[in-house]
This record gives structure tokens, sequence and C-alpha cells, in this order.
């Protein structure tokens, strides 16, 4: 089973490193609105100019639909230093209790505007699901990383028990033993400034 799940992410690489065109791409942000998310806990965020914008706060932004195997990729840029978020996968509907009212069943790759520290951009977090075996190449991640103001992209593949965090084309995390196979997109709110202007999923 792991050589398998290893051959397709082979594939999975091949088809975003220049195939393109799937007809299985669906977009989550249709750069006028938030059709298609569920703002949670009071989380602000807003849409204008095609972009999808943290206002700063806490909670997040849910999407409607679950999905289990799947390369999410998403286009953002921080808008001051150190600005900080994170992108939920198969994460829960559910939420803590407490002044952030972030999940309380999922998985986060950070998106902290770092790549120093003990959790710095493209790295994975738990948020209250099962452990899980984790890797990050931070030599890579510094290759990768665009300063402030700039583009980057994720592509975030999970696939089975494993994930893949990709920044800027280049590998940056390997995660196994993920026991949560389906669940809801997310975006976090943690008092920073950020824009998004191309968010979609496409299904393995």
């Amino acid at each position: 089973m792991k050589l398998s799940y290893s051959i397709l992410f082979i594939l999975v690489g091949l088809l975003f490193s220049g195939c393109g065109g799937s007809s299985n791409v669906e977009s989550l942000f249709d750069g006028e609105s938030l059709d298609g998310w569920e703002i949670q806990n009071g989380g602000l965020f807003s849409v204008a100019n095609g972009v999808l914008t943290i206002d700063r706060g806490t909670g997040w932004l849910r999407s409607a639909d679950t999905y289990g195997d799947y390369t999410l990729t998403m286009e953002f840029r921080f808008l001051e230093a150190n600005a900080n978020s994170g992108i939920f996968v198969r994460t829960g509907p559910t939420s803590n209790d407490d002044e952030n009212g972030w999940p309380d069943n999922g998985y986060q790759i950070q998106c902290l505007d770092t790549i120093e520290g003990g959790n710095p951009l493209a790295t994975m977090i738990p948020y209250g699901a099962p452990p899980f075996e984790h890797e990050s190449n931070l030599e890579a991640l510094k290759r990768a990383y665009q300063p402030t103001g700039e583009w980057q992209r994720y592509d975030i593949t999970c696939l089975g028990e494993t994930m893949e965090i990709r920044l800027n084309g280049i590998l940056v995390t390997t995660c196994t033993s993920i026991e949560n196979l389906s669940g809801h997109v997310g975006i976090q709110a943690e008092m920073g400034l950020l824009e998004f202007r191309k968010i979609e999923i496409a299904s393995l």
C-alpha cells in the first residue's frame, strides 16, 4: 500500500507541474463572494477586487462541503511581516469553546510569515486530531519562501493516510499515519492580515 501511495504522489506531482486542465478541479473561491464557505465564531473575512482578505480577528472560515483525497491549491500573500494564519484540512465541523474558536478536530498547515522557530511556514500542526508522523525540510522551505507582500502558493495533497505540502512548487513537509480521512477545508484567522486570490481543489 505504501508503494502505491508513493506512485500516486509522483503522478500527482507530474499533473501539477505542467499537465493541468483536469476536469476534476473545482474552484472554491469565485473572486466575488464567500459562497460555499461558512464563517465560524465571528471570523473577519471579506471579499473585494477578486481577493479574499482575513481582516485580523480570530475564528475560522469553513468550507460548506467535506473532502477526502485531493490536492488543494491556494495562492496567498502576507500583507504585513509575521502575519499569522493557518490552512485546515480534513477537519471536523466543531470548534473549541474559547476566545479563539478554532477547530477542535483537524490538521493545520502553518501559514505564518516566518521560516524560523518551532512551527514555521508549511509545517503541520494537529488541532485535536489523532497523532501523526511529520517531517519538514527547512532548507527546502528557505528556498521556496517568497518575501512578505509577494504571492505564495500551497499545493497540499491528501491521499489516504499521507499528506504532502509544497510551497511554491517545492516539497517541504510530509506527514504519515493520518487518521482523519475526510473533512472540511478551512482558513484560520489569527490576528493577521492576509489575502487569497485562488483556492482550487482537485479530487484524486
